[in-house]
């Protein structure tokens, strides 16, 4: 009995794992898609072993077939329960807080920061880093982020699940010991209608004086448009609390052709365009920001 328990829980840590990577990989890049690829490629084993009368072929065919459906029934099986369980999460965080929405005293922003890498393919990188104020404690924080896509190809169900999203809380005097924060998301629009995600950090009862709230985005084909000269692409801010100061800072990647990339200030205050090796490199920056203010530049490269 304790020998077959001690088997079970050496497999489960052994498995786990795989079949997380393995469920997570199906969900960013789509069921279907990802079944076809395994037929396909069962299906040209198979034919290789008929052709050429090969037995071990088509047992091997037939092996990979049953461990294909075995594991397809484990990953559904593991997902509905990945699902569930985080469904259950998020609906106890979103009920504690809904008593406390309305606060008297609400989070102050001393500092925002902003870094943004586009790299050659168009994928883009974000990290966005929030200084806080002290808040009064007993009372349950939540801080509220996004992101809006430019681009001019629609933005697909697998193009969303395929974007990425970290927060993480740490002190003033502790940087290096983040942990990790809890957050909510939802995919909404912009006022002019373009496709923006929300993020809900939720922070708990405990808001100290310089604590650092980062949140990072891994957002695949994000300026794609702007790195195949399909279209130029707007980096904007709009603050709708009020922030101590800000910096944004943007660069682009490996530009083959500097002179045919070309940056229009949209309002931004101390706008600065600069080479950094192969890289472009594009900061503005702020204190005291006006509130419902878009403030920016627009990116264009075209090699034509």
């Amino acid at each position: 009995m304790g020998a077959g328990s001690d088997l079970r829980r050496i497999v489960s840590r052994r498995l786990a794992p795989l079949f997380a990577d393995l469920e997570d990989h199906v969900f960013r890049y789509g069921y279907f898609r990802m079944l076809g690829g395994a037929l396909a490629s069962l299906g040209t084993v198979g034919l290789l072993g008929q052709v050429l009368g090969l037995a071990w072929l088509r047992v091997t065919f037939a092996t990979a077939a049953v461990g294909l459906f075995v594991l397809v029934s484990a990953l559904s099986f593991a997902g509905t329960q990945r699902l569930r369980g985080k469904l259950k999460h998020i609906e106890g965080l979103l009920h504690t807080y809904a008593d406390q929405t309305h606060s008297s005293s609400p989070l102050s922003v001393r500092e925002w920061r902003q870094e943004v890498t586009i790299e050659e393919n168009g994928d883009a990188f974000f990290r966005r880093d929030l200084v806080l104020d002290a808040a009064s404690n007993g009372t349950l924080r939540y801080v509220t982020v996004n992101l809006v896509y430019y681009g001019t190809t629609r933005l697909t169900n697998r193009d969303r699940r395929r974007v990425r999203c970290h927060a993480y809380h740490a002190g003033e005097d502790d940087v290096d010991q983040r942990t990790r924060a809890n957050g909510t998301s939802v995919w909404t629009f912009s006022a002019d209608g373009k496709p923006k995600l929300d993020i809900y950090i939720h922070l708990g009862t405990v808001v100290q004086d310089g604590d650092l709230i980062t949140v990072e985005w891994d957002w695949p084909g994000y300026s794609a448009d702007l790195v195949n000269g399909t279209a130029p692409e707007t980096f904007d801010v709009l603050f709708t609390k009020e922030v101590g100061k800000f910096e944004h800072r943007v660069v682009f990647r490996n530009i083959r052709s500097p002179a045919a990339f070309k940056v229009r200030n949209q309002g931004a205050q101390n706008l600065r365009k600069r080479r950094l090796g192969q890289d472009v490199v594009v900061e503005f920056s702020a204190e005291a920001p006006a509130l419902h203010t878009r403030m920016g530049f627009i990116a264009d490269y075209s090699q034509s």
